[in-house]
């Protein structure tokens, strides 16, 4: 799956109350953690009354998506290029 897809598949795990990972795939759970992407999702889903459009709900997603170029996993080495951090 591309990066979009990852974002789009873990806010819809949370929209439906499922259960998800600390962070979407392929993305570092420690910087998503730092920029409080959730808060931004749940600030973002408040502000739609929980009923975004698809248009709006899709450009917050690729809005999202954009800022995390930078922390995303290298997997090569499964290291973050941000913070450093390395996962197995």
């Amino acid at each position: 799956m591309s990066l979009i897809e990852n974002v789009r598949d873990f806010f819809n795990r949370k929209r439906k109350n499922e259960t998800t990972e600390k962070a979407p795939e392929g993305v570092c759970p420690n910087c998503w953690g730092e920029h409080e992407y959730d808060g931004e999702f749940y600030s973002f889903m408040k502000g739609q009354n929980n009923n975004p459009s698809k248009d709006i709900y899709n450009n917050f997603i690729a809005d999202v998506t954009r800022k995390l170029d930078k922390i995303t996993i290298n997997k090569n080495t499964y290291t973050c290029e941000t913070c450093k951090v390395k996962y197995k």
